[in-house]
């Protein structure tokens, strides 16, 4: 009788242990299939965003050439023009600098930082 109910147990307990098994391999099976999607994707996002950028590098180069025809149609000469597209490019760079620059400044994920702290002072207080 020992013997059957030791037999009950074990098979129980293989059952279960299967049942985990299946549910720990479909979790990972969904990951996989979520990490390789994820990747595609993101590898698709990032030629994208290359190309982007190429071609606002063109746009940027040619409308650089523009400005210094226009200029030299305004009555400069070759040297000036490159100089008034140079000097315009420098104050409107250094302009986006100070911007960006307050941007950026500041404290970065406070919320985050609050509980945190706040985590750890409770972790700390329990010790």
């Amino acid at each position: 009788m020992a013997s059957s109910a030791l037999d009950q147990l074990e098979d129980y307990l293989r059952r279960v242990l299967r049942v985990g098994t299946v549910l720990v391999d479909m979790h990972l099976d969904v990951a996989r299939q979520e990490a390789s999607y994820e990747s595609r994707r993101l590898i698709g996002g990032v030629v994208m965003v290359g190309i982007g950028i190429g071609l606002m590098a063109t746009a940027a180069v040619l409308a650089q050439v523009a400005g210094i025809i226009f200029a030299q149609a305004c009555g400069l000469t070759w040297w000036q023009a490159v100089g008034a597209v140079a000097a315009t490019n420098l104050v409107l760079g250094l302009l986006f600098l100070v911007l960006g620059r307050l941007q950026l400044r500041g404290p970065v994920m406070t919320q985050t930082q609050a509980r945190l702290a706040r985590s750890l002072a409770l972790l700390q207080a329990k010790e």
